[in-house]
């Protein structure tokens, strides 16, 4: 197996201070975050010459997206707190913190 492979399906910060004691010497600080962690040991493991040709390629994974005002037909609210557009209903109207955009 991949190095680079490896950190990237490791699930703990104890994985990723196990493989990078181990492979690349590096202890890690499990203050900060796994995926800060994991980005780290990856930069390192690339500045001491492990690829990530084997490693498999990223899945593109569907993503919730607020609709466009230019391509949602219909009216759009904005919540005034969070800055989210979406579908405008009438109940809406009676929300303090919705406004229609």
């Amino acid at each position: 197996m991949d190095l680079i492979h490896d950190l990237e399906k490791a699930s703990t910060k104890d994985d990723l201070e196990a493989l990078g004691i181990e492979h690349l010497g590096i202890d890690v600080d499990k203050r900060k975050a796994k995926e800060v962690l994991r980005a780290e040991l990856i930069g390192e493991a690339e500045a001491q010459g492990f690829t990530a040709e084997a490693a498999e390629p990223e899945q593109n994974k569907p993503t919730a997206e607020a609709p466009k005002a230019d391509t949602y037909p219909g009216k759009l609210g904005r919540n005034k707190r969070t800055g989210v557009i979406m579908p405008w209903s009438s109940a809406m109207a009676k929300m303090p913190h919705m406004e229609e955009v």
